[in-house]
């Protein structure tokens, strides 16, 4: 594929699993010899103007293969089996014993498909979370003969940076402000608006918020060969939710491009034409895994965030509106009051999607203090809609529900949840976004009511889906032994957050107690009607049976209380 794995870790997944798929099936349908070395995956075959392919156009390399500079062969009888299985679970020709497992475009279920062959081969467990942090075959290699070093700080994350590292982060281009002769903001009604995910889940909900609340022109930021198939992603996107109506497409301008690259990547026309003529942005555009590390999602969260105050800077003063979290707020035991206030602390933001968005909210902060208008929503963890349950399934709470269903089992591990309805989150921040009323101020978006990990449980047994609740390590030992005997389990790509012994901090703190205050929030919506729905039984009923109308749940059993 020529779309950028690094901004589509699921397309990265799916071309792995294809490579792997071919290479298997190619060795048991052909002799040894006429076993293709490679498979590359493209989104298009190169055409010549007859049609037929153009071989010559064809890439030679695939863009994810490891590069023959770095390339360093196995060299010892242990190091050429793991390689021949890497390549047999990847779909590659060949691995280094310094590459690692997941820049080949391993994920979370190759890699415990390739311990449990490993385990079949020398008799040995590997430790997947050893593993995730160290995922080359040298180190593989070196646990295998137990001669790896174990880090001894229980506390050790590979996905997160030290504290000191975040404040270096956030330090914003002295280019980013307002330049000079710049026409003012203005605090509408907008003519123009740029939001930039809007193939995204929350993306569908705030664009039709946009659309039906206000009579501009939106521009999409979207990864596509052209405009035209730009809004077709779009409006695709839209429809999946049941979001999308027939005069959408005339009020949306395509622009092809990638917020993950410098100025978007963008056509330098297309570019100018944004500068000048949007009016105001919604920054809603991010990578949202829980599993991958700082330095995976920095180019996406925090480059482009950059980017996007680059782009407010220029021709005309735009106000950002950017869509932040609760999880940039520090964890720690016991309660904690979080006020509507700008982020300073990065003392215990852990795991690298925390502190993306830590750092993206900073740099906004820092914009807003050279005088761009700029505001930042934090909700919570997103949720399907109030009225139809409507839902992404790819974020690690559904993954979880979905996850512990399949095991039958839940964890013992009691922290706090801020389920907030998306549909509530697109309406606030619209509402506020059109109004041009609030610009320099912070919202929290927490739920209607807090509810504890127990209390999602019990709900979900009173919704048909009892579990046996467990102590997190036999929940640990079921969940590993399910995906190491190949079980298709929700929870595999987020498989690094979970320790033997207790998850990682990027999971929640139990000992925590959080109060998010909302004060301004509730002011900037007073009048508008725009209300939470709390997080009860009948919410999340609404919401299981979208999951089960999609097929991503099975049918529940008979309704009844939970165990």
């Amino acid at each position: 594929m020529t779309v950028p794995y690094a901004n589509e870790p699921l397309l990265s997944a799916s071309a792995t699993r294809l490579r792997a798929d071919l290479n298997a099936f190619a060795r048991e349908h052909l002799p040894e010899a006429m076993v293709p070395g490679r498979f590359v995956v493209l989104e298009h075959l190169p055409k010549l103007p007859n049609g037929k392919v153009d071989r010559s156009a064809l890439p030679l390399h695939g863009h994810d293969e490891p590069l023959a500079a770095s390339y360093v062969a196995p060299s010892t009888p242990e190091e050429r089996q793991v390689a021949q299985i890497w390549c047999d679970v990847l779909g590659l020709a060949r691995v280094g014993i310094h590459d690692s497992f997941f820049d080949l475009g391993g994920d979370s279920l190759a890699a415990a498909q390739m311990a449990a062959r490993v385990k079949q081969a020398f008799g040995v467990a590997l430790s997947l979370r050893r593993l995730f942090d160290r995922p080359s075959i040298a180190e593989l290699v070196a646990m295998l003969s137990g001669k790896a070093d174990v880090p001894g700080d229980s506390s050790h994350n590979s996905r997160s940076l030290h504290p000191d590292e975040l404040f270096a982060e956030a330090a914003l281009a002295d280019d980013i402000r307002p330049l000079a002769g710049a026409l003012p903001p203005s605090c509408g009604p907008y003519r123009r608006i740029l939001l930039t995910g809007a193939t995204g889940y929350t993306g569908a909900y705030l664009l039709r918020e946009l659309l039906d609340r206000s009579d501009a022109h939106i521009y999409v930021l979207v990864r596509a060969a052209d405009s035209a198939a730009a809004l077709d992603r779009v409006v695709e996107n839209m429809a999946l939710y049941g979001l999308s109506r027939d005069a959408d497409r005339a009020r949306l301008i395509g622009v092809v491009g990638d917020i993950a690259r410098p100025y978007f990547g963008v056509a330098r026309a297309s570019y100018e034409e944004m500068a000048r003529e949007a009016e105001m942005i919604i920054h809603n555009g991010a990578l949202s895994s829980y599993a991958l590390p700082y330095k995976r999602l920095k180019a996406v969260n925090v480059l482009g965030t950059v980017e996007v105050l680059r782009l407010a800077c220029r021709d005309r003063i735009k106000p950002v509106h950017f869509i932040s979290s609760l999880a940039v707020f520090p964890g720690h035991d016991g309660p904690q009051d979080f006020a509507e206030v700008a982020v300073s602390d990065a003392t215990g933001v852990v795991g690298g999607y925390r502190q993306s968005k830590w750092v993206g909210d900073r740099l906004v902060t820092l914009a807003g203090e050279r005088g761009l208008p700029v505001c930042v929503y934090r909700p919570g963890l997103i949720t399907g809609a109030q009225d139809t349950g409507a839902c992404s399934d790819d974020t690690f709470l559904n993954a979880s529900i979905k996850g512990c269903i399949q095991l039958g089992l839940a964890l013992d591990f009691n922290v706090c949840l801020e389920m907030v309805p998306v549909d509530f989150c697109a309406r606030a921040v619209a509402h506020i976004a059109l109004g041009g009323q609030w610009h320099g101020s912070q919202f929290n978006l927490p739920a209607a009511n807090t509810v504890r990990w127990d209390d999602l449980v019990d709900m979900l047994g009173v919704c048909g889906y009892p579990l046996k609740r467990v102590p997190y390590p036999d929940w640990y030992r079921a969940l590993a032994a399910a995906l190491e005997h190949g079980e298709d389990n929700a929870l595999a790509k987020f498989f690094p957050l979970f320790g033997a012994e207790i998850p990682s901090a990027d999971v929640g703190y139990p000992g925590s107690a959080p109060h998010f205050r909302d004060e301004r929030l509730q002011a900037a919506l007073a009048g508008s009607g725009i209300e939470r729905r709390p997080i009860d039984p009948a919410f999340i009923q609404v919401y299981l049976d979208y999951f089960v109308a999609t097929g991503y749940l099975p049918a529940a059993n008979v309704k009844g209380s939970a165990p």
